[in-house]
């Protein structure tokens, strides 16, 4: 296999397709054709989610065709570059996307300011591994929402190209041609709910990393055991059913009137990586609600509090819960996630959670040893 003519190497915090969008933009290929090239084969269909757990021979393939060691590219793994992230936590990356132009999309969310930073400083723009994360949807630095769409025609998947002018790589619109567009949220505006979700995003992706977390969540605390409460809250809002059988987060969404009109209940029975950005925000509000509680207001101008749907943050989501004498093995599911909490979530949960499943947590034998 001959060495393509132009080979950019990996930026730190890359998607790998990120990557192979820039090798293929600047030789004038696809990613597929780039795969088929690299794999030596044409039948790409088993290579259309290849970010996480890359299949060995496409690396092989990879460094040979782009004359880099495969420890290189195998380091850009999903798994390899989030090691302590659940795999239901990642978007749904299908690179097999069809559109008109046959340029190669990368179809998750991203910051377009950031985008347009690369472009103004004439460096090379890349789709970071954070972006992946379902519950990160706001960038931390321009406070924006990441979004997979055009921003001028709000249709088209957003593709690297190498420019006709100066030849280096810019990012368009596959259906416009048009440039990212910034549609930022200036810092000093940006609300407390915005800021909160940006602030928990850039938690998770260093726990996510293995980095010890912020301590102003809950304390010091093992990265793999703050992600573990978090799978715990996200079940809470989605997966539990504890408002009589639906979602909870349809109860208590921090979220105002209007957003919530025009969300049908079944929504929230999807997944949550197959949630738009504008429902994974809320979600990740009111995770990061249930985390704080009344300690809220030492992150924020007490002028400028976040509104909260209950009364006192600390009740927060636990006062909502709704089960009836029936949901004997949720409450089973509830003891047991909350029973390995650490002391300060626990004892909020203990003091606000329905009186069966509190004098269930208070018993010994659902202490953990």
């Amino acid at each position: 296999m001959k060495r393509l003519p132009l080979t950019p190497r990996p930026i730190k915090g890359e998607l790998l397709s990120s990557w192979m969008a820039r090798v293929s933009a600047v030789n004038g290929l696809t990613i597929t054709e780039l795969i088929e090239y690299a794999a030596g084969t044409s039948n790409h269909a088993k290579f259309t989610h290849f970010d996480c757990e890359t299949p060995r021979s496409l690396i092989a393939g990879l460094a040979q065709a782009c004359c880099i060691s495969q420890d290189s590219l195998a380091k850009i793994d999903l798994c390899a570059q989030l090691p302590n992230a659940p795999a239901w936590w990642f978007l749904p990356i299908i690179h097999n996307v069809p559109n008109r132009s046959k340029r190669s999309t990368i179809p998750i969310p991203s910051c377009h300011a950031c985008l347009v930073d690369h472009e103004r400083n004439a460096t090379g723009p890349y789709w970071k591994v954070d972006w992946v994360l379902a519950l990160v949807t706001i960038c931390p630095k321009h406070l924006d929402f990441l979004t997979q769409y055009c921003h001028h025609c709000l249709l088209g998947l957003l593709t690297v190209v190498a420019h006709p002018q100066h030849g280096g790589l810019v990012v368009r619109c596959t259906s416009c041609f048009k440039a990212a567009a910034l549609h930022p949220i200036a810092a000093p505006t940006a609300s407390p709910r915005t800021q909160l979700v940006a602030s928990l995003g850039q938690t998770l992706v260093c726990a996510c990393r293995d980095i010890d977390p912020d301590p102003m969540w809950l304390g010091p605390i093992d990265p793999a055991k703050f992600l573990s409460v978090i799978d715990d809250l996200i079940w809470f809002f989605m997966d539990g059913n504890l408002d009589g059988g639906y979602p909870l987060i349809g109860r208590c969404a921090l979220a105002t009137d209007s957003e919530m009109s025009g969300i049908r209940r079944t929504v929230w029975q999807r997944p949550l990586n197959l949630l738009s950005v504008r429902h994974r925000e809320i979600v990740a509000a009111a995770v990061a609600i249930a985390l704080l509680g009344s300690r809220i207001t030492e992150r924020f101008d007490p002028h400028n509090r976040l509104q909260t749907p209950v009364s006192k943050p600390d009740a927060y989501p636990f006062s909502s819960v709704a089960l009836s004498s029936a949901d004997l093995r949720t409450r089973d599911a509830i003891t047991e996630k909350i029973g390995r909490w650490p002391a300060t979530l626990k004892e909020r949960a203990l003091r606000h959670l329905p009186l069966g499943i509190s004098t269930a947590l208070r018993r010994p034998e659902s202490q953990p040893a």
